[in-house]
């Protein structure tokens, strides 16, 4: 039986002080406590013999070692439990004030740091609430690792079902109010869930009205758990315009009229997603007793590694302490620069080509009980012609810019804390030169007589020639030709012009309708899928 790793102090224990010139207005104690152990010249003769870069210093390998990761990272990851540091589990120095500290900020009763993502979190908090035989009421959008945790705890568990947004916005996300319908019947059936699992924000920028969920819940059954998965949310506690709808603050706003709220939450959080902290930094908080506390506890350490990151740890420290000093203007920024994004796509003729989903006209019906996330523009590409796939590959490969969701024919551009008005610019003016390179292609493969010549390489020979027409065979041929690795040249003829194509860009200059591809000047190739 392991000791709690609640984030309040043991009583009479007093909080350890930071390093002299540290963090004088707020606190960091981990971050300052391996920072320390960091500086000091240490030989180990336990593990990690990376550490310091003692086993690379006179390697080949050194350089990129360092390159990638850099001397102070190196002297940072440290393997150093107990008194010497801290123990992961059984915290009782820096990492326990680390945690009460967060707690307090996200407004939760306990909060515990993981150095392996929230999968981890969400495996140990349903571990903590549920038992064998547990009714569970599942969101149906959750992330995998809820799914295949459900699956070995010996839960019966019924999906609420989903819901798509409109015919004009791909999102999709949990049916709220029939969750709650369902929820409500089963109590008057005399058989009501133990556990509801929710996930509260999307990967698409869909946002729970947890504030009525939760009391909805609460005044249903007032002893159901509930774990709310909000990944891409962590941030949001720290901005007046969105922390009403994120767990914690709904939690703080039950209890106000309900001081002794018998609802149990567990909330986890993807702090990498949304704040200044390494890859696979979670925080897991919980509203419950000292009794949750430790069931939470105990799950943690049946689930996490035994080796954490303590450079992981120290930044989830650092990530909070930016975020209570700093977070409010951060995200002010990134709300300033998604309405900008969306202004220019909206009045720019130069990026006519695309379309922003949302906020604006779509999930506006509080019925749904969702809403969406104002730092994330969701837009629509069709215009251009060519697919979502391509349209990243070539933000990627030419410009530098990384989106990682697509939707049909959309993509997602997420404005977090890390872009700034540089960023924003940068990706503009590459939407303004694609729109340019491909909207000709686009307009070229349509229906109608042909003003070009649409050839095919390999092998080089027209597919249409100026004057014949286009129809739905030829265009499927294209298409099709596309699809097997050629690459598809449009080019007009005229005297001079510049055309694109569906699947590679070609700037031509054509003075005979002999021009042939020898005679183009490339841009681009995107050809094959």
């Amino acid at each position: 039986m392991t000791e709690s790793t609640s984030s309040h102090p043991v009583p009479g224990e007093s909080a350890p002080s930071p390093l002299p010139g540290h963090h004088r207005a707020s606190r960091a104690p981990l971050a300052d406590a391996v920072l320390a152990v960091a500086r000091r010249d240490i030989a180990s003769f336990h593990a990690l013999p990376l550490s310091n870069g003692r086993s690379i210093r006179d390697s080949g390998i050194r350089a990129s070692y360092e390159a990638l990761f850099g001397v102070a990272h190196l002297a940072a990851d440290v393997s150093y439990s107990g008194t010497m540091l801290d123990s992961f589990f059984r915290p009782r120095g820096p990492l326990r004030e680390a945690q009460r500290l967060a707690a307090h900020s996200f407004g939760a009763d306990a909060t515990y740091f993981l150095s392996t993502g929230t999968s981890t979190a969400n495996r140990a908090a349903l571990t903590a609430l549920a038992r064998p035989g547990s009714r569970v009421l599942a969101d149906r959008s959750c992330h995998q690792s809820v799914h295949f945790a459900l699956g070995g705890l010996g839960a019966d568990v019924t999906y609420a079902p989903m819901q798509k947004c409109c015919g004009d916005c791909p999102r999709t996300f949990g049916d709220l109010p029939r969750l709650l319908e369902m929820f409500r019947r089963a109590v008057v059936e005399e058989r009501p869930y133990d556990i509801v699992v929710l996930s509260a924000v999307s990967y698409d920028g869909v946002r729970y009205d947890l504030p009525t969920v939760l009391a909805e819940l609460a005044a249903a059954h007032p002893g159901v758990h509930v774990l709310v998965d909000e990944a891409w949310g962590a941030v949001h506690r720290f901005h007046p315009r969105l922390r009403p709808l994120t767990a914690l603050h709904a939690v703080e706003v039950l209890r106000r009229t309900e001081p002794d709220l018998a609802m149990t939450v567990a909330v986890t959080h993807s702090a990498h997603k949304s704040m200044s902290a390494l890859r696979q930094g979670s925080y897991l908080h919980l509203v419950g007793d000292g009794e949750a506390q430790e069931r939470m506890a105990q799950a943690l350490f049946q689930h996490h590694t035994t080796s954490p990151s303590f450079p992981v740890l120290a930044s989830l420290d650092l990530a909070r302490l930016q975020a209570e000093t700093e977070g409010e203007a951060l995200l002010e920024r990134s709300l300033t620069l998604a309405r900008t994004l969306r202004g220019e796509l909206g009045t720019d003729p130069r990026l006519s080509a695309y379309r922003a989903l949302g906020p604006e006209g779509h999930l506006t019906d509080p019925a749904l009980l969702v809403s969406d996330d104002p730092t994330r523009v969701l837009v629509d590409i069709s215009a251009l012609g060519i697919t979502a796939a391509d349209f990243r590959r070539i933000l990627f490969d030419e410009y530098a810019l990384y989106v990682a969701r697509e939707s049909g024919d959309a993509v997602l551009f997420h404005l977090h804390i890390g872009v700034d008005e540089a960023m924003l610019l940068r990706l503009l003016d590459a939407l303004r030169t694609i729109q340019r390179t491909y909207r000709t292609a686009s307009a070229a493969l349509t229906q109608g007589t042909s003003e070009h010549f649409i050839i095919a390489y390999p092998p080089g020979i027209p597919i249409t020639v100026p004057g014949e027409r286009l129809c739905d065979r030829t265009l499927e041929e294209i298409g099709a030709l596309r699809s097997s690795g050629c690459e598809i040249y449009t080019l007009r003829h005229s005297a001079t012009t510049t055309a694109a194509t569906n699947g590679a860009t070609t700037a031509v200059t054509a003075t005979t309708a002999t021009t042939t591809a020898d005679s183009t000047e490339r841009l681009a190739m995107t050809g094959r899928n």
